[in-house]
């Protein structure tokens, strides 16, 4: 889902209310921190605001997901909002009476307007967390098979391996370091080779 996407379900909303006979009320459509676009409309006794607006989330989404996230809501104005005759109004976007709610996740912070359900967001959190593990400090992956037949050539060019058979080799593992930086380790004969 991309950012014109979200523009035109915020569209469709506010075209929904205005179809219901509500009109557009500009007094309280001044706007604060992490809101991207906000309506607001009258049926001529309550007013409703349509308010999307951005916020970060750093783990709250399945403890996993962290980034910014776009919510639309739809919600009544408290009925103790004084509205007067100026320009002035003011409704509380904390204070509203949710209608209706939806966010979207953003899926990369580059700025490119990818985003996706928060549902979604927390398994591509997960993956993500996952991923940086993988990466961390100290890790150690074993690989398979088809590696330690590759890894036996390397070991048969080491001094006294030439006679160095696939069976002989135990293991083959990537090595990953705090600073990012890699090697392998091959396990062979009670011995232990590092490749850089």
């Amino acid at each position: 889902m991309k950012k014109q996407d979200i523009r035109n379900i915020y569209t469709q909303k506010v075209t929904e209310l205005l179809a219901k006979g509500y009109t557009v009320f500009p007094d309280t459509m001044n706007g604060s921190q992490g809101e991207i676009a906000h309506i607001d409309l009258t049926d001529g006794s309550q007013i409703v605001r349509v308010l999307l607006e951005r916020g970060r989330c750093w783990g709250h989404i399945d403890d996993g997901f962290y980034g910014d996230v776009v919510t639309l809501t739809i919600g009544r104005a408290a009925a103790d909002t004084w509205v007067g005759e100026h320009w002035d109004g003011t409704i509380w976007n904390n204070r509203l009476e949710k209608i209706f709610e939806i966010g979207w996740a953003e899926v990369n912070d580059r700025g490119e307007g990818w985003y996706t359900e928060l549902g979604e967001a927390a398994r591509i959190g997960h993956i993500r967390r996952a991923r940086y593990i993988a990466q961390a400090k100290g890790t150690r992956r074993e690989l398979g098979e088809a590696c330690k037949s590759a890894a036996l050539k390397w070991v048969r060019k080491q001094p006294r391996m030439k006679t160095c058979r696939l069976g002989d080799i135990e293991k083959v593992e990537r090595v990953t370091h705090a600073d990012g930086t890699r090697h392998f380790e091959i396990r062979a004969k009670g011995q232990r080779f590092t490749i850089k």
